[in-house]
């Protein structure tokens, strides 16, 4: 039985190339008999499993090819798990806690496992009267996917803490089309005003406003 209350611990990995946020939901079609054994060990302890991006390689880690991911990822735990066929699952789950990458290996199954140290979720904090225009903006584009009955397809999920930086923040990091090398650095923030600041400038230098809402 895993310790809840240790911040070291060891997960298994699902590295991928895209950023899961803090209380984002990431939708996943598992098919690969490792994932599979995963999914299924995570569904019967009530356990979750880490999300990383891989910044070098290729996950399988072919022979002689070096494989390196993001030293920040986030813990993902399953919410809803539909076993369409005995070898293909669809599964969404939520963001939880940011963690560490400590060191990571392949087991002979080829699955990832990675020593993890569990970093201290986002602190409450106000949206800076500054930065308003970022939490209406953000409620617009949740209005715009109410509207359009994708909601439920968006990594965005109830409640919605449009007054909170941290999950303002997280949640226009998943929506950016930026590179995942910027969505891992603000991911990395441990500041979530600072994290809401640098998505304001990317915002305004790149005039996407128009294109995260249509």
């Amino acid at each position: 039985m895993a310790n809840f209350n240790d911040p070291l611990r060891k997960i298994p990995l699902f590295p991928l190339e895209t950023v899961l946020f803090p209380d984002g939901i990431i939708a996943l079609k598992i098919f690969e008999t490792r994932y599979l054994d995963m999914i299924k060990q995570c569904m019967r302890e009530n356990t979750e499993f880490g999300v990383v991006s891989i910044i070098k390689g290729q996950e399988t880690n072919n022979e002689g090819l070096s494989t390196t991911f993001s030293q920040i990822g986030t813990l993902a735990q399953i919410k809803d798990f539909d076993p369409i066929q005995p070898a293909l699952f669809i599964t969404k789950s939520l963001g939880t806690k940011r963690f560490k990458l400590l060191q990571s290996q392949q087991e002979s199954n080829g699955l990832w496992v990675g020593e993890v140290e569990l970093l201290d979720s986002d602190p409450l904090m106000p949206i800076p009267e500054e930065h308003l225009k970022m939490s209406k903006l953000l409620d617009e584009i949740i209005s715009v996917l109410k509207s359009e009955d994708l909601l439920s397809e968006s990594s965005i999920k109830e409640p919605f803490r449009i007054d909170d930086c941290g999950w303002v923040s997280n949640r226009f990091a998943e929506l950016l089309p930026i590179s995942l090398a910027q969505k891992t650095h603000l991911l990395a923030q441990t500041n979530p005003r600072i994290r809401l600041d640098l998505i304001t400038e990317i915002i305004e230098d790149d005039d996407l406003k128009n294109l995260i809402v249509h």
